[in-house]
């Protein structure tokens, strides 16, 4: 005789903006079907194929972690993820994708950070191993769905064959055990479907690949984006594998940047790349003071939404940062410096200054277009290589490309 259970993943999301603190917390309990929330019911005893033996479900799972703006690649138990190796993980994903998979530009990815990059794994209790994940929305053959990719290490071996947890397991030639699953969730009477394949690695890596058909507002479209053959086919690529060394031409992850405003504007993938076509050219039509660690056009949609767009490099070691936002900018009562069209460069915070988090002293312009648009630039510095009448030019080289 089987049983089912009913389970439950509620997530309760706490979020600090000005301190870019996050604090998340989730339990897996058993509920009443009445629940708003719910999970395909799981069967117990079952057999899976692959597995000699199956555990029974757990009775209740929980975890809880922090996300701070000052995480790096530097995670003491992460030795080998660094900035590169993140980045090198991320490139290799994105050019896996099925060519008619399209990520989504500024799609709302795990904490608004960008679409499909490797993130800094964030300070967890030890008993739930966070990992680094990437996350998307993404749109095959007109319908929006998911992706999500986390990697972690373990030398614990493969996680024991568990009710609920997966649906056949399979051990191929070089050791590595492969499980996946399809399963479902229902929230509100909106049923999420999705597709799961796990790799366990001879090294002691574990990956985790998944696609569901939530698009970017948290609604089921009804197709999931990537089939399991897919999934273990993206999840199985070398580049993943934590002892996989990274190629010598491998930047860095780009600098983290934010910026808010609606979720729709002018600043799609189009606008933002004549946007960095205006920029590199500035770059290189001057005596560079500095040297860059990228292009300086090296803006991206926000992760917030196609009304702005925003970058950072690295300026002689120092961090550059470039954001652009919709019209919807309020002039403040302080000096302007108007400009033959009608932009002013304009002080939002007359008479005052600021700094880094890490003590540097910040210059900042910031021009403000006759439509509104604000362009801000931003340089933190003891050095002061990179003067006011710079940013300016490259405020005004953003400007030329748009609205």
């Amino acid at each position: 005789m089987s049983k089912k259970w009913a389970w439950t993943d509620s997530l309760v999301v706490v979020a600090i903006v000005g301190a870019g603190v996050v604090v998340a917390g989730v339990t897996n309990d058993p509920v009443e079907a009445s629940s708003s929330y719910a999970s395909e019911p799981v069967e117990y005893p079952v057999d899976i194929p692959g597995c000699d033996t199956v555990e029974p479900p757990e009775d209740s799972v929980s975890y809880g972690f922090a996300r701070s703006g000052l995480e790096g690649y530097d995670h003491p138990d992460y030795p080998w993820l660094t900035s590169t190796k993140a980045n090198a993980m991320s490139l290799a994903i994105q050019e896996a994708l099925p060519d008619d998979i399209e990520v989504v530009a500024g799609s709302r990815a795990l904490f608004y950070s960008d679409p499909f990059v490797f993130q800094p794994v964030p300070f967890v209790s030890p008993e739930f191993d966070a990992g680094t994940t990437a996350e998307a929305s993404v749109i095959r053959d007109g319908t929006a769905g998911s992706l999500t990719v986390n990697v972690t290490r373990s030398d614990d071996g493969p996680r024991p064959c568990q009710a609920g947890w997966l649906d056949s397991r399979e051990t191929v030639s070089d050791g590595t055990v492969v499980d996946v699953q399809d399963t479902w969730s229902e929230y509100s009477g909106e049923r999420i479907y999705t597709n799961v394949a796990r790799i366990y690695a001879t090294d002691g890596t574990r990956i985790t690949a998944s696609a569901s058909d939530r698009d970017d507002e948290f609604r089921s479209t009804g197709t999931v984006p990537m089939s399991i053959d897919e999934l273990r086919s993206l999840a199985a690529i070398p580049e993943l594998l934590w002892s996989t060394p990274v190629p010598g031409d491998v930047l860095p992850v780009p600098l983290p940047c934010a910026t808010t405003g609606l979720e729709s504007g002018q600043f799609t993938d189009e606008i933002v790349q004549n946007i960095n076509a205006a920029l590199d050219g500035f770059w290189r039509s001057i005596d560079a003071p500095v040297a860059l660690d990228r292009p300086l056009g090296a803006l991206r949609v926000s992760p917030e939404g196609t009304s702005s767009a925003c970058g950072s490099v690295l300026a002689g070691g120092d961090a550059l940062t470039i954001s652009v936002s919709d019209a919807d900018y309020q002039e403040p009562e302080g000096p302007a410096l108007t400009l033959s069209d009608g932009a002013q460069f304009r002080d939002d915070q007359p008479g005052t200054a600021s700094a880094s988090l890490d003590g540097k002293p910040i210059e900042n312009v910031l021009l403000v277009k006759p439509s509104g648009t604000r362009i801000d630039v931003e340089f933190a510095s003891n050095t002061k290589s990179l003067d006011r009448a710079m940013l300016q030019g490259i405020a005004l080289a953003v400007a030329s490309a748009v609205i």
